[in-house]
């Protein structure tokens, strides 16, 4: 039931007899004022009733978005509660934070502002996570958003600015206790007299349940009265409803085995309602009525159906809900177990606390109770070696009570804990103990926990192969379960133990690309990178202080180490010395390291530092130490430092000799040829390189060792050098020419040669760099300064330029037709040498003809505004898709940027190709100018919108910006400018506005009276 708790395609509905509040809508109106509202009242005070009147009238003649969500428990865990935002404004969460998440969402409908309604605040936990998100989330409110916080109480928040700004309204029980006018209205709806409902303090619920039970009876006979009137079936139906909370009729009928009409419920009894299609919900109020009324017996008996029903559908949060709002120590013991059985290793930790101190702690003893202890403490720290000790007692708990669900589950999150500290004594003790639990070997989640141990087992002993036979041994509908999921990360990091990183990247894309943790999202970025495919990590100027493989906030110390160890190569191998400053005091800090495969990834991390330093004598002696102290005859030692295998392979001949006569998976093989090449150039016997390409060379080596292997190619005068130093300048910048420099003092004489030789054949980036730019007047820049060649004073150079610039290239006899479609063949022909011989003197040689084809041949040399426009668009919309706004906002910018004027000016037959490349223009500049809206920048986002409506007069679009702009400016003048422009274009076009249109220009006319009235007083 949780989707129809959260998102109301319209919220509650009005019960029969509602009064439709309109002084008290009037104020809540102010959500659309003031950046936030708060409505804390105790329960039975109208809070939720109020604000879905408000937000039904609101629908009728909207102002902006509404999105309603009502807390529950659960959403104390930041990400849940993130996620519920992100489904109520109809958006996919974005793969950041959890406060960017909600950002995000907020910004969603620019230029249209938006409301977000948080019902019932009080389920959200102080302390907790999701009390931090919203604490986080109210100085942060982006511009033209508001938030409604409806509670019985609010946790705390910074609310004392707004208040000083009076920028927030509160309101509270005396604000929406009925008065006179609506106690009047009440009882002559009811037909009663206003007697009845006087001296109930204006308290909604109870005016509405006297209204409810006939006349004359007794306050404290009310509740007894109007459940007496149901029928037998709506009485057990509004029971299991009351114990619920909210829930649909088929969920209803599977409890209480009839069927149960919603719609008939909803008019006959008070403080029940509906909502969105087909759900309903029962006021908290009943279940303390219903509690008092029922035998103890019989709400016993539906409470524990209706938890059963939610650990059958997956939903231990709300079953536990349930447990903890009964007192019922038991549920919450069965809760528990199911919560840390569907979760393990990505356990909610607020969640956890919280349920832990609803108990009295002499309880935790319990089996799922001792289990949710040790899954709390492990979340908090992954390497505790105290937790064994607590998933021991909780497995002894849960086998004394029978209860191999939680046994079960006690040793998978034991397994897990066991494998991260890799003490594999530990894992034999726990394969014994699952062995001797009933039916190990048929069921399901227990022979995947047999397979996980198993398998843990064999990776500490270095028996990679053996590992990966007994994960692959799984079927599809194993891996299906929720352990499953941990093994696919446990699949990914055995093949790239073994080698097979192309098969890890395919394995990982599939199953860890869309996970909502952003450090499990990670793994498959490293995965491409040990296949190969280096792109993910690559310096991208757009967010240069933010290198792409620093490891996420979000990851246990376990995972922290592992990502901070692996980033340290990657900056080594792309010569980013900051970031590996940042990242070896990281892991020097993080206080692990004893374990053989942790001292492995922190000797290659050392060593990465050292050689980027220019010190491959102190890498040498840290890969010698390691190997005295681990022989490489121990297979972990073995396996472990291969992960890198390079710099052993570089460093250390008793490594080198190993893998030289051990087989090797195909990523593995690859490196290792690599690192043969720069032995064998260092040798003196560089004779060919091979099938080895520019990314192995990268992925395998700090760049100090890859620009040492092109100088030596160089040297020997194979082509490979020069390749290899234009794709790392290419893709590295003047990292690659800068390590290059260093070399060239060098007192091997063949490699200070080969760098010097190199450093004269391929320039250093930005040096000598040509730039075409053809959206706007053609212009041709030499090292970022517009020249004049004499040749572009000829249009068809001009011409010819701009269709290379678009095509890229084109065959010769199209070019004929297009730029000459007057002249025969031979004549035509004629023209087209002699305009090529112009165009190759203003590009300098980065023009290429066959007998064929022309083309115009890209590199860093040699830059092209419509290439670059193409690629900061489909960032733009990668970022989109992989959840990252910020990229994608920094992508659209750079486009935008490269706009100067009506694009292809000399291109022939331009039409359809400049209206194409301007509706891009338009729509990236009114994208981006809505983006800048949200985030409260209303300069930026008025001139983008007048950018846009410059090439294109009548784009609505651009219109409805341009007014949202003015509108949050409160400038009159500018104001009034605006919404005649839009009502002039409209009335020119005989056209009605679209509904976001409408939306604007109401919000433009509200604006226009507050600030005229605001002018007169």
């Amino acid at each position: 039931m949780r989707a129809f708790a959260r998102r109301l395609d319209g919220p509650p509905r009005p019960i029969g007899g509602e009064i439709l509040r309109t002084s008290l809508i009037d104020r809540l109106a102010a959500r659309w004022d003031v950046p936030v509202i708060t409505v804390v009242a105790g329960a039975g005070f109208g809070k939720s009733t109020a604000l879905a009147q408000a937000t039904r009238l609101h629908a009728a003649d909207p102002r902006g978005l509404e999105a309603w969500v009502t807390c529950e428990p659960g959403d104390e865990d930041a990400q849940r509660l993130a996620e519920a935002i992100c489904r109520a404004f109809g958006v996919e969460p974005a793969a950041v934070a959890p406060l960017d998440t909600v950002l995000e969402a907020l910004r969603a409908g620019s230029p249209i502002e938006s409301c977000l309604i948080l019902d019932d605040v009080h389920e959200v936990a102080r302390g907790s996570s999701g009390h931090r998100l919203i604490a986080e989330l109210v100085p942060r409110l982006p511009a033209g958003a508001h938030l409604v916080l409806a509670g019985r109480t609010l946790p705390p928040l910074p609310l004392a600015r707004l208040h000083a700004a009076e920028r927030i309204r509160c309101l509270g029980e005396c604000d929406l206790a009925f008065g006179r006018g609506e106690l009047d209205r009440a009882a002559a709806n009811a037909d009663r007299p206003v007697a009845d409902v006087t001296g109930l303090g204006g308290w909604p619920a109870l005016v509405r349940l006297t209204l409810a039970a006939p006349h004359g009876i007794a306050r404290d006979y009310l509740w007894d009265e109007v459940v007496s009137r149901l029928p037998e079936a709506d009485r057990d139906v509004l029971l299991h409803l009351a114990v619920l909370g909210s829930a649909d009729a088929a969920t209803l009928q599977a409890l209480a085995g009839v069927t149960a009409d919603v719609g008939r419920l909803a008019q006959r009894v008070p403080l029940v309602a509906r909502f969105g299609d087909g759900g309903i919900r029962a006021h908290p109020l009943w279940i303390d009525a219903l509690v008092r009324l029922l035998p103890a017996d019989r709400v016993a008996a539906v409470r524990a159906r209706a938890a059963d029903l939610l650990l059958d559908r997956g939903d231990p949060l709300r079953a536990g809900s349930i447990a903890i709002t009964a007192g019922d120590v038991a549920l919450l013991d069965r809760a528990a177990t199911e919560l840390v059985a569907s979760t393990l290793a990505t356990f909610p930790h607020d969640t956890g606390v919280r349920w832990l101190a609803a108990v009295p702690e002499v309880e935790h003893v319990r089996p799922g109770l001792s289990l949710l202890t040790a899954a709390t403490r492990y979340a908090n720290r992954a390497g505790d070696p105290g937790v064994d000790a607590m998933l021991d007692t909780a497995a002894r708990a849960a086998r004394e009570a029978g209860d191999l669900r939680a046994e079960s589950t006690a040793a998978s999150l034991a397994t897990i804990a066991a494998h991260a500290r890799g003490d594999e004594s530990r894992l034999a003790e726990l394969f014994q103990q699952v062995l001797e639990l009933p039916g190990a070997e048929r069921e399901p989640t227990l022979r995947l926990l047999l397979a996980g141990v198993r398998g843990a087992i064999f990776e500490l002993m270095g028996s990679i192969e053996d590992a990966l036979a007994v994960v692959e041994s799984l079927s599809p509908e194993d891996i299906e379960q929720q352990p499953g999921k941990i093994i696919v990360r446990f699949h990914v990091y055995l093949l790239l133990l073994a080698g097979r990183a192309d098969e890890a990247a395919a394995v990982a894309g599939a199953h860890l690309d869309s996970s909502p943790y952003a450090h499990v999202r990670r793994m498959p970025q490293f995965a491409r990178w040990m296949a190969g495919h280096p792109a993910d990590f690559l310096p991208d100027a757009r967010d240069a202080d933010k290198p792409p493989y620093l490891p996420e906030s979000d990851a246990n110390d376990r995972y922290r180490f592992n990502f901070l160890a692996f980033a340290a190569v990657v900056a080594a191998s792309v010569g980013d010395h900051a970031a590996l400053r940042h990242v070896s005091g990281q892991l020097e800090a993080s206080g692990l390291g004893a374990d053989t495969r942790d001292a492995a990834m922190l000797v290659v991390a050392a060593a990465a530092k050292a050689v980027l330093l220019g010190d491959e004598g102190a890498a040498r002696a840290a890969i010698g130490e390691f190997v005295a102290e681990n022989p490489l005859s121990d297979p972990v030692a073995a396996v472990h430092l291969r992960r890198f295998l390079a710099y052993g392979y570089v460093l250390s001949p008793e490594a080198r000799e190993l893998w030289d006569t051990q087989p090797l998976g195909p990523s593995q093989h690859r490196v290792r040829e690599a690192a043969r090449l720069l032995l064998a150039a260092r040798a003196g016997r560089l004779s060919g390189t091979g099938q080895v390409t520019p990314e192995t060379v990268l992925i395998s080596f700090p760049l100090p060792w890859s620009v040492e292997l092109a100088a030596y190619a160089e040297a020997a005068g194979l082509p490979f050098g020069r390749e290899l130093l234009q794709w790392l300048a290419d893709q590295l910048g003047r990292r690659a020419h800068d390590a290059l420099h260093r070399l060239a003092k060098d007192p091997r004489a063949a490699l200070a040669a080969g760098a010097r030789r190199l450093l004269g054949a391929v320039p250093a980036t930005p040096e000598g760099r040509i730039r075409v730019e053809v959206l706007g007047p053609l212009r041709v820049l030499a090292d970022g300064t517009e020249t004049h060649p004499a040749g572009l004073r000829r249009r068809r150079v001009r011409q010819l330029l701009t269709v290379l610039a678009v095509h890229g290239e084109m065959d010769r006899s199209r070019l004929m037709d297009l730029l000459w479609p007057e002249l025969d063949p031979d004549a035509a022909a004629r023209n087209l040498r002699v305009t090529l011989t112009y165009l190759r003197r203003i590009l300098d040689g980065h023009v290429r003809s066959d007998r064929g084809r022309v083309r115009l041949v890209r590199s860093k040399g040699l830059t092209v505004d419509v290439t670059e426009l193409r690629e900061q668009l489909d960032e733009a919309r990668r970022a989109r898709t992989r959840g990252d706004p910020a990229a994608a906002d920094a992508a659209l910018a750079g486009a935008v940027r490269l706009w100067r004027g009506e694009p292809l000016a000399d291109l022939p037959d331009r039409e359809n190709a400049a209206a194409a490349l301007r509706a891009e223009l338009t729509e990236a500049a009114l994208t981006l100018g809505e983006r800048r809206l949200a985030q409260g920048d209303t300069a930026a986002a008025g001139e983008l919108a007048r950018r846009a409506l410059t090439a294109e007069p009548y784009a609505e679009r651009g219109m409805r910006l341009l007014l949202a702009v003015e509108t949050q400016r409160r400038d009159p003048s500018g104001l009034e400018r605006a919404v005649r422009r839009v009502r002039e274009a409209l009335t020119a076009l005989g056209a009605k506005p679209e509904p976001a249109t409408a939306i604007v220009l109401r919000q433009a006319h509200l604006t226009r009276v507050r600030v005229a009235a605001s002018s007169f007083i």
